[in-house]
């Protein structure tokens, strides 16, 4: 079948699932899946929904990890036609059980392991939520969860008909938002971002050999965009649940993928690993995205392993890429561009607007950054990223609007500061924060994360370090250090708990 015949989501999973149902469509932790074991249990996860009456656009709740049996429950709501809705693992179960019991749920689909967690039996008790559970020790294993058998009084969410998911926002700057994806806005994402993979040529429908290797949580946008590329593409998957640098380069030294995709914080791991390169031989690019990635460390692993990273933007509102680097641009601007993020996508149109007038500034000048596409609508959408772009139309991010910090009057971007203090040895990542001051509203302090075994440095070094770099407004006027930034899923530092620690 013609990939260009396939409109809808739902029919499209079903042809793969039929290509081939005994090859592997699955690898984690040393366990293996076929297509037809996952299709088998994403029709038990919906036989167990419609025997309890679950109408086929209800928001069904789903616990996202990158684990078998969430792909396979994942799958069978995606097939059905119900709404998916994320549910993040990650967090403590008094966090677990307040987002249930928030979302009001008819029916929540979890790993056995979510169900063992008292918080969340009681939320699903008190929230009248049917009850799911599947197993992936051995083999894939679909039950009811025992007390959970019906649907409660509820109340529960309402049907929202044509909304394949939601999505979650990072959570960098506040509690994460849940935002609606319909199949209008998909189905192009996921063109778009074949075209933009290193996709197997060729237009018709087939099981790719080299397998996805998907390691950013399912619960960050980012991260379920991978799954839902890798089952568009009929490419099979290597699950990673915890990101351990050792553990990827092993699974890549296996596999030898041509390309893989990193956030910047795993790029640093696997310089500070120290990995060796003939692990990674096989790779022909990185792709790096979620945030900021310094250019020196870009230069390092470079380097080290002659490997060049390609960014990638996607703004915390929307699905799918915006703009990237390709391997074309790399050759021509690689050098004299380092620190952008690439040029637009093909179906998206960037602006630049006064964050005081909504004008459009002038080419290099910063301004607040607005699309739009046929995936977005044909009007112009506000991200809150603080951009330039250059003469040759790449872009370079500044920053979050909301992150400026005004010292009196002089505006600073946050992510400024940090690049300059990344430069500083033995520190490996920093996070710089606004502090209330009662004479000029606004202070920045700097927060220090260092590479392993370096003695922290002096507040008069880095001063002074500071000083030599920036515009004396811009210097902390505070450093402290910590073990570690605080990150949320994705690994982007977390600003509510950043502020939390510092007690701002």
């Amino acid at each position: 079948m013609s990939d260009a015949t396939i409109k809808t989501l739902a029919p499209h999973l079903r042809c793969v699932l039929e290509l081939d149902p005994s090859a592997v469509a699955i690898e984690s932790a040393h366990h293996r899946y076929t297509w037809g074991q996952i299709s088998a249990a994403a029709r038990e996860v919906n036989a167990l929904l419609d025997a309890a009456g679950v109408s086929t656009d209800s928001p069904v709740g789903w616990f996202a990890h990158n684990r078998p049996a969430s792909v396979a429950s994942f799958v069978g709501l995606v097939l059905s036609g119900r709404m998916v809705v994320p549910l993040r693992p990650r967090q403590s179960p008094a966090a677990v059980r307040a987002e249930l019991v928030s979302q009001n749920l008819c029916a929540i689909v979890g790993h056995a392991e979510d169900w063992q967690v008292e918080a969340v039996a009681s939320a699903a008790r008190e929230t009248g939520s049917l009850g799911i559970a599947l197993d992936d020790m051995e083999e894939l294993r679909v039950y009811p969860v025992p007390g959970l058998i019906k649907i409660g009084a509820g109340p529960h969410r309402s049907t929202q008909p044509g909304i394949v998911l939601e999505r979650l926002t990072s959570g960098t700057t506040g509690p994460p938002k849940r935002i609606p994806v319909g199949e209008d806005v998909l189905i192009p994402a996921l063109r778009a971002g074949e075209q933009s993979a290193s996709a197997d040529d060729g237009q018709s429908l087939r099981l790719k050999k080299s397998p996805a290797i998907l390691l950013k949580p399912f619960s960050h946008a980012g991260g379920l965009f991978g799954l839902l590329l890798a089952l568009y593409q009929a490419r099979p998957m290597v699950l990673i649940d915890r990101f351990v640098a050792e553990e990827w380069a092993d699974v890549v030294a296996r596999y030898k993928p041509k390309s893989a995709s990193l956030v910047p914080a795993m790029i640093r791991m696997i310089l500070d690993a120290q990995i060796p390169p003939e692990k990674l031989a096989s790779l022909k690019a990185i792709r790096s995205g979620t945030a900021p990635l310094d250019p020196e460390t870009q230069t390092d692993f470079e380097s080290r392993y002659g490997v060049p990273i390609l960014i990638d933007y996607g703004a915390a509102e929307f699905i799918g890429g915006i703009a990237g680097w390709t391997l074309e641009d790399y050759k021509l601007h690689g050098k004299s561009k380092k620190g952008s993020v690439g040029r637009p996508r093909r179906d998206v149109e960037l602006s630049l607007r006064s964050p005081k007038t909504g004008e459009e500034v002038s080419t290099g000048e910063i301004g607040v950054l607005y699309l739009r596409g046929p995936r977005f609508g044909t009007d112009w959408h506000r991200t809150n990223d603080l951009a330039l772009i250059d003469a040759d139309g790449f872009l370079f991010l500044k920053g979050r609007a909301d992150d400026a910090i005004n010292r009196g009057g002089f505006k600073i971007l946050p992510d400024e500061v940090a690049a300059v203090l990344r430069r500083y040895p033995g520190i490996r990542d920093v996070a710089v924060i606004g502090k209330p001051d009662s004479r000029l509203g606004e202070v920045p302090v700097a927060v220090l994360e260092l590479t392993p075994g370096n003695a922290p440095p002096t507040e008069d070094d880095l001063r002074l370090f500071s000083r030599e770099h920036l515009a004396a407004y811009m210097v902390p006027v505070e450093f402290r250090v910590v073990d570690e930034l605080p990150r949320t899923a994705s690994m982007k530092v977390s600003r509510p708990l950043l502020k939390s620690l510092l007690g701002i």
